[in-house]
């Protein structure tokens, strides 16, 4: 299932995500856990948490983010 399309405080396994290099420094992985945070309204970003780290991702990247799990 997409990102976007997430339940907020759930936990998901990211199973593939766009080559983009900033995704990568951001600890944004696949394989990885996160947590969707927020999902903020009006097409606004979805916050994540990777382990300590909370990161807003764009509603359109995050289309491309593929995940599963839902726990």
């Amino acid at each position: 299932m997409e990102l976007s399309s997430c339940k907020r405080h759930c936990t998901y396994e990211v199973q593939e995500l766009p080559s983009l290099h900033l995704l990568k420094v951001l600890g944004l992985r696949e394989g990885i856990n996160l947590k969707v945070q927020s999902k903020q309204p009006l097409g606004g970003p979805i916050v994540v948490k990777i382990g300590n780290r909370s990161i807003a991702i764009a509603k359109s990247l995050a289309k491309d983010i593929i995940v599963k799990g839902g726990s």
